[in-house]
């Protein structure tokens, strides 16, 4: 079989595509159904809208958890052209806010720290279960194995 050659010039089809980071607690706590969906679907239309619309070169997705507030926040910054200031709400950040609407939480657009956007969304959870003294849960924390 012939040696197939190789090419030492970049792929164009990829090298103009942001670079996408993901930061995740290490331990989340137990998620409702609705609330998995809402934070996957508003997290994949901002990376949809970064890929599409943003000349972005970074795209950062931080998942994290303020057990005070009892919400799990999602945020999407990213650099690059960022929103027109005078740009209506498309389908995207409409059904974005929408989605966490429909579960009483909020969904923030606004310019980056260094430019670009920053959507932030505070999806509220469940209070954790409360046990009278001495009870135990049913649940148990999962094996090593």
């Amino acid at each position: 079989m012939a040696d197939l050659p190789t090419s030492t010039k970049p792929n164009k089809r990829w090298e103009n595509r942001p670079l996408f980071s993901v930061e995740v607690p290490e331990e989340l706590p137990p998620l409702p159904a609705a609330v998995e969906v809402a934070c996957y679907r508003i997290a994949q239309e901002a990376m949809t809208n970064v890929s599409r619309h943003a000349r972005a070169k970074t795209c950062h997705v931080r998942l994290s958890v303020d057990r005070g507030a009892g919400m799990l926040e999602v945020e999407i910054t990213y650099d690059g052209v960022g929103i027109p200031g005078k740009r209506s709400a498309g389908v995207g950040l409409s059904s974005m806010r929408e989605r966490a609407e429909e579960l009483g939480g909020t969904l923030a657009v606004e310019p980056g720290p260094q430019g670009g956007t920053r959507v932030l969304a505070r999806l509220p959870l469940p209070a954790p279960e409360q046990h009278p003294q001495g009870a135990t849960s049913s649940r148990s924390a999962p094996s090593a194995s």
